[in-house]
């Protein structure tokens, strides 16, 4: 058990610091924070639900009106 902790820890902390990495190349590249917190927000989960039921509600539609009538 005490192993798998050892595991799971380096795991995390490996991706924490590929985070790190990737944020700090993004900076001396020239990074812009505003489009990266735009990125971020458009793929939230909530957003991405919303997206998805509003897809939903088009394709109904459509093949209602493909089949009860046009």
């Amino acid at each position: 058990m005490r192993k798998m902790w050892r595991v799971i820890i380096a795991i995390v902390l490996i991706m924490i610091l590929l985070g790190i990495v990737g944020v700090a190349v993004g900076f001396l590249t020239g990074a812009d924070t505003a489009r990266i917190y735009q990125t971020a927000e458009d793929n939230n989960l909530v957003n991405l639900l919303m997206r998805y039921s509003e897809w939903i509600v088009q394709v109904y539609q459509t093949y209602k009106a493909a089949f009860l009538g046009a």
